[in-house]
């Protein structure tokens, strides 16, 4: 079951990340026509630095779960070559946990957030576009990396009790140099 799990977790992370990819390369798009146009014909397309800031919100929030799944952070091994692998992955659990409650606090900031912006029916400086339904968006993709790190907390409990990783996944653990 948590085979199973892990590896659709890891699938569905991966296809976010590729929809905040897809949200980068279009605000890329809009800032360079934006940049042709201040070049070309001296008018600049009014908007674009409004819909930049939310689409990069959005997009640094889509690749947030990936990199929980696949434990692309910075790992130091430190305790493993002191006082064993058997240590370490007792360290391993802990700082997924650790890493866990961090995501549920910056989740539920964000909802405040979002919920403050809808409140004051905020919108953007130029084009009036009310910016709480895009926090609500990040909130909620934050709230997939709570999902998506309970997920790891789970396999990480698991490699405790001896259940090896996945083979062939980039979520290996790989070993000191």
């Amino acid at each position: 079951m948590l085979n199973f799990l892990e590896r659709w977790a890891l699938a569905a992370t991966r296809v976010l990340a590729v929809l905040g990819l897809i949200a980068l390369m279009v605000l890329a798009t809009m800032t360079l026509a934006d940049g042709l146009m201040r070049w070309l014909a001296n008018q600049p397309i009014e908007g674009v630095r409004d819909i930049g800031g939310l689409a990069i919100a959005v997009a640094v929030s889509c690749c947030i779960p990936v990199g929980l799944m696949e434990r692309s952070n910075i790992t130091i091994r430190f305790v493993d070559t002191v006082a064993g692998k058997a240590v370490g992955r007792w360290f391993d659990v802990l700082a997924a946990i650790a890493v866990e409650v961090v995501m549920v606090l910056m989740a539920w900031q964000f909802y405040l957030h979002a919920f403050k912006l809808g409140r004051v029916h905020e919108t953007t400086w130029v084009l009036k576009i009310p910016t709480a339904p895009f926090w609500y968006g990040v909130d909620a993709i934050l709230w997939c990396a709570v999902i998506v790190q309970a997920i790891v907390v789970a396999v990480e409990i698991g490699r405790l009790f001896g259940r090896e990783p996945l083979a062939g996944s980039s979520a290996v653990h790989q070993e000191p140099v």
